[in-house]
């Protein structure tokens, strides 16, 4: 049903809250709707990949220091709340608190929870640049 398509998802403030200063990544309770939207799409054949900027400026961007110390906190999250993924890539690089991604597939969370795939891809044909 949806083996040609593929799903790239941040994780913080897209799978889940952006963790506080008082809290701990192993304690942040995921999104439930867009962890059964994900579930959906996966079990219908989609691919899905997470790419993430977790911990990118805290480790000034050392993708061995987010290899040896984020990447399993988030592998056993992932695990802990039965999140299915295909691939994750670490060291998305971080635009900073006043920064954006710009791309022309990215749809907003609140547009992967309520629309179908043909709306979501009306949305960025409709959004490029011309």
């Amino acid at each position: 049903m949806y083996e040609d398509l593929t799903f790239v998802f941040d994780v913080d403030g897209t799978l889940c809250p952006i963790k506080r200063d008082d809290e701990r990544y192993e304690d942040i309770v995921p999104y439930k709707e867009m962890v059964e939207k994900i579930r959906e799409y996966k079990e219908g054949g989609a691919k899905i990949v997470l790419l993430t900027s977790r911990n990118m400026n805290s480790y000034n961007g050392n993708i061995g220091l987010i290899n040896a110390n984020t990447a399993k906190v988030l592998l056993n999250w992932l695990d802990k709340w039965e999140i299915p993924y295909d691939e994750i890539i670490y060291g998305k690089p971080w635009p900073g608190h006043h920064g954006f991604y710009v791309d022309d597939r990215t749809v907003r969370p609140s547009e992967f929870l309520t629309k179908s795939v043909q709306e979501l891809d009306e949305i960025v044909r409709r959004d490029r640049c011309r």
